[in-house]
């Protein structure tokens, strides 16, 4: 397993940790419209297609505030996830002190580890963001035409949700609180949230599953994954936070990029890369 902390970066005031809730098997076969030979190429070394991506989870804090990006998968996907809780303690912050988590989109490896076994708050202090798209979305009732597997994930953020209702603040596009701003990015879910985070004078963003598989997407922006309820708006919203990045060159939190899990997205040709921070 992973060491509970990927490691550390400084944005203007803001010291930010890199927590891990474990690692995931997923599959090449989700990935669309791409050869398979150059797929392999791309992510390195498979398990007959199946290979392993980190989920990453970050911490601030902002003057007594202490901020969580993601809540992890809990014990509802794989026995190498959900070791979240943990892993803060190891870094010596309670899940109790969490004041606020900031939620880029309720997916189970975002969003089921808000809750323990019995379906009991895991940060029973704090208050949930979350744009208010992605909510009324999930907590809706499942539409016609919908996958079995997005019927569970509607069921399963009733679950998820439900100790929070009381203390959820839902945000809008553009809209900040505490420093921390919406960038709406939809595609992968319909309020998937970018976060930019005001460090003073310097910024950060957390960009959830904007990129899933690291080692194509950002490279091959063109190339959605079945994982995404519309995979032509994943697209267009990761071009355009790509570019974003870039150009700024701010600092990315990815939550399914490799350790150390975050760093700068770069020009490179026509397309991007990402170097990892030292």
């Amino acid at each position: 397993m992973p060491p509970a902390q990927w490691g550390k970066f400084r944005v203007g005031d803001l010291e930010v940790t890199a927590f891990n809730d474990g690692i995931l098997k997923t599959s090449l076969d989700l990935v669309i419209g791409m050869d398979r030979a150059v797929a392999e190429s791309l992510a390195g070394p498979t398990e007959n297609g199946a290979f392993f991506i980190p989920v990453n989870n970050f911490v601030f804090k902002r003057g007594d505030k202490t901020i969580l990006i993601d809540a992890g998968a809990g014990n509802t996907m794989q026995p190498t996830l959900g070791k979240l809780p943990e892993n803060l303690r190891a870094g010596g912050i309670a899940p109790s002190s969490v004041t606020h988590i900031l939620l880029t989109h309720i997916h189970p490896d975002h969003a089921n580890g808000l809750v323990d076994d019995a379906g009991e708050a895991h940060y029973p202090n704090a208050e949930l963001l979350v744009h208010e798209t992605e909510m009324d979305f999930w907590l809706g009732e499942s539409q016609p035409g919908e996958s079995e597997q997005t019927k569970r994930m509607h069921q399963r953020a009733r679950v998820d949700l439900k100790p929070y209702m009381n203390r959820i603040r839902r945000m809008r596009d553009g809209e900040e609180y505490l420093g921390c701003g919406v960038v709406l990015a939809a595609g992968h879910s319909p309020g998937h949230t970018v976060w930019r985070i005001d460090g003073g004078g310097e910024s950060f963003i957390s960009w959830g599953d904007l990129v899933h598989f690291s080692a194509i997407q950002i490279s091959h922006p063109d190339t959605p994954l079945t994982y995404d309820l519309d995979g032509e708006k994943a697209v267009v919203a990761r071009k355009r936070i790509l570019d974003m990045a870039a150009n700024e060159r701010l600092m990315v939190a990815g939550a399914h990029v490799n350790a150390p899990g975050f760093g700068h997205v770069v020009r490179k040709g026509s397309s991007f890369a990402f170097e990892a921070a030292s």
